[in-house]
């Protein structure tokens, strides 16, 4: 077991960069909200805003909840050293008459750890974690738009607990063969600590998609912090199918937002296999002095019917059309 200054500081450095004086009131907390959602993220350089589909979307940007044709749930592990482990839980369902309600789940935990008083004699064990719960919407406003939100109630344990409320917003609009997309994440109070409230992570992102042929895809984020200089992430997909009903995917990305931690660190690859109801997903992450991080990632959708009872007045009028049938790809 390792003290608790040691990994409080490993977990700022895992959240990809220290946190800077952001206000007179003190510094900026709920850290681990930086941190990737998803195995496929990660692999990219957490670049994607503009891109980012399936129930992970209620993280990075809401919008991307549309994509859900029926139902998807994703599961997102990631670990480091001295215990330290980020599990995030996530899924979405297309509702019967539009959009799509999407819940999301995400928790740090510090492992377990001796405690000492201010004199440096032990006074039991520790088990920091951090928390943070959402629910969030996203439909389609037209052929091209899309846009979504969510609530989140965040949760700090280290002796005692902070909470704290929080919502992200944003849209995307395809542009032609490509995606661009903005969101806002954090929006709202602090964590309080005693008596002092130290700010949440506020962030806005902007970035773009675009698409080469069928099978390349590269992306690219901009990413405005508070309590850290803007940081660039770029990133890029090659996907190849195997049969009509398999493919192949590999990721690359670079992002900047850990460029004065030490070491090498901000690179990222991985890869991943795509079925029709099905993905599994592998990425290495390289953490400076903390060194590689490891994401395995696992996602599923499924179709939702809806029935209904027809009787004597008929059907609801606002029942729409049914779609016509589609050829079943793979997770992309």
């Amino acid at each position: 077991m390792k003290t608790l200054g040691a990994l409080l500081t490993a977990a700022l450095l895992a959240a990809c960069q220290p946190a800077q004086a952001a206000s007179d009131n003190g510094t900026v907390s709920g850290a681990f909200l930086r941190l990737p959602t998803s195995a496929s993220g990660a692999g990219m350089g957490e670049a994607g805003v503009a891109v980012t589909a399936g129930s992970p979307a209620i993280f990075i940007n809401p919008a991307g909840l549309s994509s859900v044709k029926g139902g998807y749930a994703s599961f997102s592990h990631a670990a480091w050293a001295d215990s330290l482990t980020f599990n995030v839980l996530s899924a979405a369902v297309r509702m019967p008459y539009g959009g799509v309600a999407g819940v999301g789940l995400r928790h740090l935990s510090y492992g377990k750890m001796d405690a000492t008083d201010n004199t440096g004699a032990a006074a039991g064990s520790l088990s920091p974690r951090d928390l943070a719960v959402e629910a969030g919407w996203g439909t389609d406003l037209d052929n091209a738009t899309s846009a979504g939100f969510s609530l989140k109630y965040i949760n700090t344990r280290i002796k005692r607990s902070a909470t704290a409320f929080a919502a992200d917003a944003g849209i995307t609009r395809r542009a032609g063969r490509g995606v661009v997309g903005a969101s806002v994440q954090n929006l709202g109070g602090g964590l309080k600590f005693g008596s002092e409230t130290y700010p949440l992570p506020l962030n806005f992102k902007f970035g773009a998609g675009l698409p080469y042929g069928r099978d390349l895809l590269a992306v690219f984020d901009i990413n405005i912090t508070r309590g850290s200089s803007p940081w660039l992430a770029v990133g890029g997909k090659y996907t190849s199918f195997l049969r009509d009903d398999m493919a192949m995917v590999l990721r690359a990305g670079y992002n900047t937002s850990a460029s004065d931690t030490g070491g090498i660190n901000g690179f990222s690859v991985g890869f991943g296999l795509s079925l029709p109801s099905a993905a599994f997903d592998y990425s290495l992450r390289t953490m400076g002095e903390l060194g590689p991080t490891h994401h395995l990632g696992v996602s599923f959708k499924w179709d939702v019917v809806y029935h209904e009872t027809v009787d004597r007045y008929g059907p609801p009028p606002s029942r729409p059309a049914p779609r016509p049938a589609v050829r079943r790809r793979v997770i992309r």
